[in-house]
């Protein structure tokens, strides 16, 4: 997805878990944040459950990774952050962002064949990443 955004404010966005829920999938609420760097933890509740979240990779303005869980579901968020505009990327206005879920189901080839070919998952990555550019460029 591109935004029409510095990485540093797309950085801000993405790494404040206050605005999580304008935009990450699923979530509509987010608690107990006391710090956002890696081995964090927090709550967050979907559909009156709560679930936990932990931040695994924090390479500030480059690559933000959350592990999320609600009850035996886990998923991993990979977001990867790269500037880029202007001719051949000479003025770096905007940014590239990269967001990859992984459902962690298991399941050896098989359960990868049937969460690779999840069109639901990608529609939660397409409307995710429309909703967070959306609150990037109004910010």
């Amino acid at each position: 997805m591109e935004i029409d955004s510095t990485v540093e404010k797309v950085w801000n966005v993405l790494t404040d878990p206050q605005h999580w829920p304008q935009w990450f999938p699923g979530v509509e609420s987010v608690s107990n944040v006391i710090a956002v760097q890696p081995g964090s933890t927090f709550s967050w509740t979907r559909e009156r459950k709560t679930g936990e979240c932990s931040i695994e990779v924090m390479e500030p303005l480059k690559e933000f990774k959350v592990l999320t869980q609600l009850g035996d579901d886990k998923d991993s968020h990979s977001f990867k952050l790269r500037a880029s505009g202007g001719f051949l990327g000479l003025y770096a206005d905007e940014c590239k962002v990269e967001y990859t879920l992984d459902t962690l189901m298991g399941g050896g080839i098989l359960g990868s064949f049937f969460a690779g070919g999840n069109p639901v998952d990608a529609i939660k990555v397409k409307k995710a990443m429309l909703n967070f550019r959306k609150l990037v460029e109004s910010i």
